[in-house]
């Protein structure tokens, strides 16, 4: 918000919208996305597509680095090819590599958002497996690690995990 780089997705009649977006504008790039509620609607869902992202890639970076592969090396291929991600472009290099862990986004608000877009999911009857099981996972991980955890430190979960089993 400080630097106006936020993804503002917001909800509600567009004369509303037209006389905050000026105050919006400020805190980074807004979208009108449908009617009220629509704003949060897709914000969880984005965050949804976030989180599993991030789990994903930590999964495979231990694999690819228990195999021998350099971590620097796998995340290049990774953004030059079809893994690409904000995870493996963003998060990685710059809190996960570095072991800041400090995106100033807390592991348990990814989780809270995980939890609406499951939810809204199962209102609308749609199976959602894969989300279901990323949010069951990141909810362990929530209970393992301290409650002020940044959610890049995810990383520091399943790498704790795959100590635990193997």
């Amino acid at each position: 918000a400080t630097s106006g780089t936020l993804a503002i997705m917001v909800g509600g009649p567009t004369t509303t919208i037209q006389i905050v977006q000026p105050i919006l504008d400020q805190l980074g790039k807004v979208t009108e996305v449908g009617p009220v509620g629509s704003g949060h609607a897709l914000k969880a869902l984005n965050n949804l597509l976030s989180a599993t992202h991030l789990l994903a890639t930590c999964e495979a970076m231990l694999v690819g680095e228990k195999f021998g592969l350099d971590k620097e090396v796998m995340l290049r291929v990774f953004n030059e090819s079809s893994g690409r991600s904000a995870s493996t472009e963003n998060k990685w290099p710059n809190f996960i590599l570095s072991e800041k862990f400090n995106s100033g986004f807390g592991l348990r608000l990814m989780l809270k958002d995980m939890n609406i877009a499951t939810n809204l999911a199962d209102e609308m009857g749609i199976p959602d497996r894969l989300a279901t099981t990323a949010t069951r996972l990141w909810g362990e991980a929530a209970q393992s690690l301290p409650a002020t955890s940044d959610h890049t430190e995810i990383h520091r979960w399943v790498q704790d995990s795959e100590q635990v089993s193997g």
